[in-house]
């Protein structure tokens, strides 16, 4: 039985995109009230780094790549494949010619819920990569994979077309359409944290800053 494959995915303004690169991972998911952050397992392989773009997502049976090898090309210059291959790190998904080819296509990046490996290349070309684990042991391509439908991608919900913000501190899903105000909360938040610095700078406690004081007092 053939996968599901979805060529095109919502749009979104590039001034969107803009705006998300001055934006770390760390406020995005303060904003977002800590959810739509992938959990810890998910490393970026290059550092410094910084991705931002729309996801193109592939869901796989463990093991199984040959849907990121089509996503490559239904994926337009800066977007992000977002690869949910389960977890499963016993095998890989993702290797140099992937990269060498993603690369080639100007995509953005790659976040993968699994292994990757032919790290040095990975490395050498300087392709943001995030992924859960390395191995040297290839994939199989025995299932029809499904290539932009909604996915679950290391604890996070992720729809074609979603923003995907990566740094050295993780990956953070932005829905598309919660963008707008997304960015608007996010600014309030670096303006508050560049006057808790001021006060800092000035001698006052974290403690008085956050009002930690009072909380403690609460909590007797």
């Amino acid at each position: 039985m053939g996968g599901t494959i979805n060529a095109g995915i919502p749009r979104v303004k590039k001034d969107i995109l803009k705006k998300f690169k001055g934006i770390p991972t760390t406020v995005i998911s303060d904003s977002l009230n800590r959810m739509n952050t992938m959990h810890a397992g998910i490393k970026p392989l290059i550092t410094p780094v910084k991705v931002v773009g729309q996801a193109i997502t592939v869901q796989a049976m463990a093991g199984c790549n040959i849907g990121s090898h089509e996503a490559i090309y239904i994926a337009k210059e800066n977007d992000v494949i977002v690869f949910d291959a389960r977890g499963h790190t016993d095998t890989s998904v993702w290797g140099g010619i992937q990269t060498s080819a993603a690369k080639k296509r100007k995509l953005g990046g790659l976040v993968v819920d699994g292994a990757v490996r032919d790290v040095k290349e990975i490395k050498k070309s300087r392709f943001p990569v995030f992924c859960k684990g390395i191995t040297p042991a290839g994939p199989h391509k025995g299932w029809s994979d499904n290539i932009n439908v909604p996915v679950s991608c290391a604890g996070v919900p992720v729809i074609p077309g979603d923003i995907i913000v990566g740094d050295e501190d993780g990956v953070c899903v932005v829905p598309l359409k919660r963008a707008k105000e997304i960015i608007r909360i996010c600014e309030e938040t670096m303006k508050k944290e560049k006057t808790w610095l001021r006060k800092l700078n000035k001698g006052m406690s974290t403690t008085k800053i956050l009002g930690l004081d009072r909380k403690f007092k609460e909590l007797k």
